[in-house]
């Protein structure tokens, strides 16, 4: 075999085995199930029920996306925390989710 027919053999079964991880065998879904349960679990002990965590797909990213009613600390706050949970790359606030007003006076 030459050199190009052994790259294209390679390309071919990287491709056919990406389709197969993410597909059939469910890899990706897992995944993404796992990740968000661990920040639903992480928003539930915080006591934040109206926020909602999702990873970014289309393609299946490990970006954790966040929306809901929230103030900027708690917005800076829960991308510090969910950025730690296990499987999460970047940790971003949907930007159709405005932060509200606080209700401190000043």
């Amino acid at each position: 075999m030459n050199r190009r027919t052994i790259l294209l053999l390679g390309l071919a079964a990287t491709v056919g085995f990406t389709a197969l991880w993410h597909g059939p065998l469910g890899a990706g879904e897992r995944l993404a199930g796992e990740t968000e349960a661990r920040a639903r679990q992480t928003l539930d002990y915080y006591e934040l029920p109206m926020i909602q965590a999702k990873l970014q797909r289309g393609p299946l990213s490990r970006r954790l996306v966040l929306s809901g009613p929230a103030d900027d600390f708690q917005r800076s706050e829960l991308v510090r925390i969910l950025d730690e949970t296990p499987g999460v790359l970047e940790v971003r606030w949907d930007p159709a989710s405005l932060p509200q007003e606080s209700g401190a006076t000043r």
